[in-house]
């Protein structure tokens, strides 16, 4: 019965009510999206991190140290295909690639630039360069001298579609070496500064081109991308009990810059819960203490009746509840209609220093409809304690003397 009382009591004073809903039903909304934007953030940091180093690398520590002498961490063919058996035997893997990059000048008789060179393995099902290609045709699958120039560094070089250039580096034993090659296709590069510098290259026409036929390193592709460190532990296992001096690392120690930026949007995710938890908390705790008073006589004479301060104590603190609870659900359920329509539309943007624009989504999952929700029912029952307290307390005499 006492949770039928406090449901009547929170539509007594139905306005002051529904301000307070609205107070919640914002505060909730606003964290919602707020939880949502940060955890698509991340994702999409994750997946395009994941999508650039792999989800695993293999390869010699001295490139990862970056304390190799030259080319000496290359991966001869033998060792190639025995890790290769290695990762294909793993049930996680869904693919797997090798790369050899370079670095070079390349254009022609009216100047060069830089270039970082990318030796890909053409319609690779691991590395699906094909998809960022925006003009011309991709890569053919075979050992052709033939680029794919970022569309920023096709512009530096005057170059497009249909024209030649000439690229030149160091070969593995130190010599110089040269080539003409084709442009047969500009890519669009997520950062504008790589897509400056960067060019793909069949993989075979860069082992030419160095004068080697290892490769740099192997890349590996999961579908979850939160197994990468068991997998690559058991990968680092079976490679140190077939003898093979090579290590695994993931996408997230390649990329240690992930942790700060997960830690920061961890914080500020902290910050806005205990922003909406003290608007939430105050607009209640004023509400309360002004409805509670308003019944003091009320009270008083419940108390006359014999009802114990503890069964007052319980029905102010479960209208407090009922409170939570309807302004968390439909502050939840406003949040994610609103969201499920923001998504709908897709609105996207272009990023400081970016040359694709972004998607701007919201990732909703579990914990982006929990957090609000718990954060709304605590704020409501902490705010309810007090008041609760203070009028379970007062003398039967002062309580109905109450005007």
């Amino acid at each position: 019965m006492d949770w039928r009382l406090a449901l009547r009591n929170v539509f007594r004073n139905r306005r002051r009510t529904v301000l307070t809903l609205t107070v919640m039903i914002v505060g909730i909304s606003i964290l919602l999206f707020l939880l949502g934007f940060i955890g698509e953030a991340l994702q999409s940091t994750k997946r395009s991190l994941a999508c650039e180093t792999g989800a695993i690398q293999i390869a010699d520590d001295r490139l990862f140290e970056n304390t190799s002498d030259g080319y000496d961490y290359l991966i001869d063919p033998e060792t190639l295909d025995r890790v290769a058996g290695i990762v294909r035997s793993d049930e996680a893997v869904t693919g797997v690639t090798w790369r050899l990059d370079f670095a070079g000048l390349v254009g022609d008789a009216s100047g060069s630039t830089l270039i970082i060179g990318r030796g890909v393995i053409p319609c690779d099902c691991a590395e699906q360069y094909e998809c960022i290609v925006t003009e011309g045709e991709v890569l053919s699958d075979d050992a052709s001298r033939e680029v794919v120039l970022g569309r920023s560094l096709a512009r530096k070089l005057d170059v497009s579609v249909g024209g030649r250039i000439n690229v030149a580096t160091g070969t593995v034993s130190g010599a110089f070496n040269a080539a003409t090659v084709d442009v047969v296709g500009e890519l669009t590069y997520s950062v504008e500064t790589v897509e400056e510098q960067l060019g793909l290259f069949p993989l075979a026409f860069v082992q030419r081109l160095l004068r080697t036929d290892g490769v740099e390193r192997i890349l590996i592709q999961l579908d979850d991308l939160d197994r990468a460190s068991d997998v690559a532990a058991r990968l680092s296992d079976r490679l140190a009990e077939a003898g093979i001096p090579l290590a695994a690392r993931t996408w997230e120690e390649l990329s240690p810059d992930y942790e700060s930026l997960s830690t920061f949007y961890t914080a500020f995710s902290g910050l806005a819960g205990i922003a909406v938890f003290v608007l939430v908390f105050f607009s209640v705790l004023e509400v309360l203490t002004i409805a509670f008073l308003e019944r003091t006589r009320e009270m008083g004479t419940l108390r006359a009746l014999g009802a114990l301060p503890s069964r007052i104590f319980r029905t102010y603190v479960l209208e407090g509840a009922w409170l939570g609870v309807i302004g968390g659900l439909l502050g939840v359920g406003i949040g994610l209609a609103v969201a499920a329509v923001f998504n709908a539309i897709g609105f996207t943007w272009t990023p400081p220093g970016a040359a694709i624009p972004q998607a701007v989504r919201l990732h909703l999952q579990v914990s982006t409809v929990l957090i609000p929700l718990v954060t709304a029912l605590a704020a409501t029952l902490v705010s309810a304690l007090y008041p609760s307290w203070k009028n379970a307390r007062s003398r039967i005499v002062d309580a109905l003397r109450s005007v």
